[in-house]
């Protein structure tokens, strides 16, 4: 869903800003982190906005223990919040835009994101996550990072077999690989370790 509210794109970009930087602020304050996975991060990857957005996703480390500390602290700064207890999904809303998050564990070095509640479940490794965040027009966020992208959208298909490549992901996954590769990391041993 593409809620425009009559919002020109500069607008709409600001607004995502202050999603971007609502969402650290309400993690720092429950003790968690959320990590920015998806299309926005290409965006921080890049460092500038590359196309319109139509919401942001995230995954919330430790999310069910502090789901009612999350939804108590997105209303204090006027979200509406909805949990969508079949997928397992917080859904926040303002000014017309909206984020959701899925939940993280981190073991140790292992990190399992349950993409669609109990019914889609990747293990990834933790190191792939920013460790520190990253600086995106001035808004400290974290990232589900690189490698995370590039293995995900790479079995994607296999989570979901009614899933078709946009345009959008055929240029995501180019801007990831060229990344990967300045960086001399083996593309196939992300394959190898990412499970689903």
């Amino acid at each position: 869903m593409n809620d425009n509210c009559g919002y020109n794109l500069f607008e709409r970009n600001q607004l995502f800003l202050k999603i971007i930087n609502d969402i650290f602020a309400v993690s720092a304050l429950c003790s968690t982190k959320t990590y920015i996975w998806g299309g926005f991060t290409i965006d921080i990857i890049e460092n500038r906005f590359l196309r319109e957005h139509g919401d942001l996703d995230g995954f919330v480390d430790n999310m069910f223990d502090k789901l009612d500390l999350l939804i108590e602290e997105y209303c204090k700064l006027g979200y509406t919040t909805e949990y969508n207890q079949y997928v397992k999904m917080l859904i926040i809303r303002k000014d017309g835009l909206h984020a959701a998050f899925n939940q993280l564990d981190v073991d140790r070095k292992v990190a399992m994101w349950r993409h669609i509640g109990d019914h889609g479940t990747v293990f990834f490794p933790a190191e792939w996550l920013d460790s520190e965040p990253q600086q995106f027009y001035g808004v400290k966020v974290y990232t589900s990072g690189l490698r995370f992208e590039y293995g995900f959208r790479s079995i994607a298909g296999f989570l979901n077999p009614d899933w078709k490549y946009r345009d959008k992901d055929r240029e995501a996954i180019s801007i990831i690989k060229d990344h990967l590769l300045h960086d001399n990391i083996d593309l196939g041993e992300i394959h190898k370790v990412i499970v689903y």
